[in-house]
């Protein structure tokens, strides 16, 4: 009634100082509002502020309505109902309605399914709001609930209206469920429960047709993500596999791996298995998440699939998966065939296989020991990923170029690279994006051998996160095992063999050996910095390392196990072939420590003066670039040497020996205890007391046999036993149980 808005609008303007009017209206009233705001005459209480937190919500539920809800549960109630207290009611009225038929049984699924379906949520919902609509507004909530986010001109393509623009002003002022999603008022969304309540009431055939008018307009607009699940919710499979085929190359340079991979196991698998292109699309990004039994089953499809809307690159782009395949198979002269074949027909097609390929090529140079050719081909590949706006591939040739830089004794340009480019794979909110993690992993390594341990920890810590969401298990098993050696040189060596136990979990899972292999080499290093030489013995025997490992890593690992197996002269003999390989391929950064090993091995035999000589060699090559970590990772032996080669570099010597009393070195074990016993492994004595399986014992924690095996062998080393009897006596004897 436009005489009572006037009415109140006279009483506020001559309002006494003393007096406050309060006014509570479901909808925005028709008042000097604006002008109000602008004289701070008003305070609002809206939506946002009537919500209730978790903690209101947990206190409303189980205090108010008896309910005695987890933290889980109630999260997700106040999640589900957005804090809406009217919704947060109901639900605790559907709760209690289940615990009088089911008891506690099923609680959690009842939680869990709670939704805008519910019969409480219609009958309020229907009363309450949709009847107090004019039909034109109750057709327009109906035929614009398919979308999760709307605005006027998407709702004007779904409606066949003209004026949704109004319609969703006046929803907003009416506060009818609907809630703004910026401050231009362009995009809104509805209360989940509202949304959930109007699909109720569609068909599929009505859901299907408004999705497929959402799909074209998101296309038309420019965001094919939003087409593509548009399309998918229809399911229209040819617009589909058009959608992806038209996207998924942007995708993939961006780097984002899981939603195109989410988009092709949302599609029925007949319809990937009939086009070779998805296939081999599907194979690949399985691959990258080490699903690789499951990866194969495309492989075949990719190869064989005639489908007559192939795009004409498909041969090529099976090429350079091909590539691919060769290097995780462990055979990259294969690869590097392969890839070239991919590139002379790829040359010049700016797709994203095309700086596919040339990266592969690169990694599999690196990987066939030629190296210095590597270092020009990834060059290549990052430069042209930059052109093409390839981010996945620019971050990948630079995961694998710098690296190279390192052991080539270009520790600072592989340090400068890698802190450019994170600085510039930024979201608009200045975030990194999931791709940055490629150069974050070894930023980390790099901060870590200057001996910067915050920035190495700080910088794994958020590469191992990024490269976990990007799915790159390679990239995260590498930053998992940098991560845990820095926490064991803290002292913190629980923490480092449960990030040891993570990365092992996932190295099985990738069903990759080598990654097998990487992470137990990773646990022998650790093991020995304990003094636990049998276990780390043990360790290398069963992963099958030694001298004639390929894995330059493995070896300097088995040569450190010889050489505190008291064999210097053996280890030397393993060294002096990572010594040649590294002189020939022009790796001054890997001979540093390949000549501080070979130090040590020669005042192992006797030979101080040849121990001095390698050493100087050492520090003549690491000084300029600062290599720090590989001297004061060997601990007191290199510390007795180095006062005697101030000569060689003053500064660095000085600045080395400073170090080595802030180490915190790991304590060595009791003699009645090989090494420190985490609580995984605590957990696991107690259930070999009560005589489970390995099977059972896997099941009960929720880990692998695989897994817990490895625990096993991790206990008989450190009580030391010799079996589950002997190690549960064992452990009774020390405590532990």
């Amino acid at each position: 009634d436009p005489e009572i808005d006037a009415a109140v609008t006279f009483a506020v303007n001559h309002l006494p100082e003393q007096l406050r009017l309060i006014i509570a209206t479901r909808g925005e009233p028709k008042l000097p509002l604006p002008r109000w705001r602008a004289l701070d005459r008003i305070t609002e209480i809206g939506l946002e502020d009537l919500r209730f937190s978790d903690e209101e919500a947990a206190l409303f539920l189980n205090r108010t309505m008896g309910l005695e809800l987890d933290a889980e549960s109630v999260k997700v109630l106040e999640t589900r109902t957005e804090g809406w207290i009217a919704g947060l009611q109901m639900a605790a009225l559907s709760l209690r309605g289940h615990l009088r038929v089911e008891g506690v049984n099923h609680l959690a699924e009842a939680v869990e399914t709670f939704s805008g379906e519910h019969r409480y949520v219609i009958d309020y919902l229907a009363a309450e709001v949709l009847r107090q609509q004019p039909k034109e507004i109750r057709v327009f909530l109906r035929q614009t609930a398919v979308l999760d986010r709307l605005c006027a001109s998407l709702c004007d393509a779904l409606t066949d209206r003209t004026d949704s623009r109004l319609i969703l002003t006046q929803l907003e002022q009416a506060n009818l469920f609907l809630i703004r999603l910026d401050d231009h008022r362009q995009w809104y969304r509805y209360h989940q429960l509202l949304a959930d309540f109007l699909r109720v009431d569609l068909s599929a055939g009505e859901q299907a047709a408004l999705h497929r008018k959402a799909s074209a307009w998101y296309e038309a607009n420019g965001s094919g993500t939003e087409a593509v699940k548009h399309s998918l919710a229809a399911g229209d499979i040819s617009t589909t596999v058009s959608l992806i085929r038209t996207h998924v190359d942007g995708m993939l340079c961006r780097g984002e791996f899981p939603a195109v991979l989410a988009w092709l196991e949302a599609l029925p698998d007949s319809a990937i298995r009939i086009h070779g292109d998805l296939a081999g699309y599907k194979a690949w990004l399985l691959y990258l998440r080490g699903r690789i039994e499951e990866a194969e089953t495309y492989s075949a499809p990719a190869h064989t699939a005639e489908h007559a809307d192939i795009p004409p690159t498909h041969q090529a782009t099976l090429l350079a998966f091909q590539a691919f395949l060769a290097i995780n198979r462990g055979n990259p002269e294969k690869a590097v065939a392969f890839a070239r074949q991919a590139l002379d027909e790829l040359r010049e097609s700016g797709s994203f296989f095309h700086a596919c390929a040339l990266s592969l090529l690169g990694h599999a140079q690196r990987l066939s020991g030629d190296r210095k050719t590597a270092v020009e081909t990834l060059s290549q590949a990052m430069q042209l990923g930059q052109k093409l706006g390839n981010h996945l591939i620019t971050l990948d040739a630079l995961g694998n170029l710098a690296p190279l830089m390192y052991a080539q004794g270009r520790l600072r340009e592989a340090m400068l690279l890698c802190c450019e480019n994170v600085e510039r794979y930024v979201d608009v909110r200045g975030k990194p994006l999931a791709v940055a993690g490629l150069v974050y992993v070894p930023l980390g390594v790099f901060f870590y051998e200057i001996n910067d341990l915050y920035s190495s920890r700080r910088n794994l810590i958020t590469g191992i996160a990024l490269c976990q969401q990007l799915g790159m298990v390679y990239y995260t098993l590498m930053g998992q095992r940098s991560l845990a050696k820095l926490q064991h040189v803290s002292g913190e060596r629980e923490a480092a063999w449960d990030t040891l136990t993570a990365a092992r979990q996932l190295a099985e899972k990738s069903e990759n050996p080598r990654r097998w292999r990487l992470i137990d080499a990773a646990a022998a290093e650790l093991q020995l910095r304990e003094g636990n030489v049998a276990a780390a013995a043990r360790t290398l025997d069963k992963a099958g390392i030694s001298a004639e490992s390929p894995s330059e890593f493995e070896r300097l690992v088995y040569a450190r196990l010889l050489l505190a197996q008291n064999q210097p002269r053996t280890a030397e003999r393993v060294l002096n072939g990572l010594e040649a390989a590294a002189i020939k391929e022009e790796r001054n950064g890997s001979l540093i420590t390949v000549y501080v090993l070979q130090a040590l091995c020669k005042r192992a035999a006797g030979n101080r003066a040849a121990a001095l000589d390698r050493l100087a060699q050492a520090l003549s090559l690491a000084t300029s670039p600062g290599y720090r970590r590989i001297f004061l990772d060997e601990g007191p032996a290199v510390a007795a040497l180095l006062p005697q080669l101030r000569h060689v570099a003053p500064a660095f010597v000085i600045e080395l020996l400073q170090a080595f009393p802030h180490e915190q070195e790991a304590a060595p074990a009791p003699e009645s205890l090989a090494g420190p016993v985490s609580k995984t492994q605590l957990e696991i004595l107690r259930l070999l007391d009560f005589g489970l399986t390995n099977q059972e014992i896997a099941d009960k924690l929720g880990i692998s046999i695989g897994t817990a095996k490895w625990h096993l062998h991790q206990i008989f080393g450190k009580l030391p036993a010799r079996n589950r009897t002997e190690a549960v006596t064992k452990a009774r004897e020390r405590g532990l149980l």
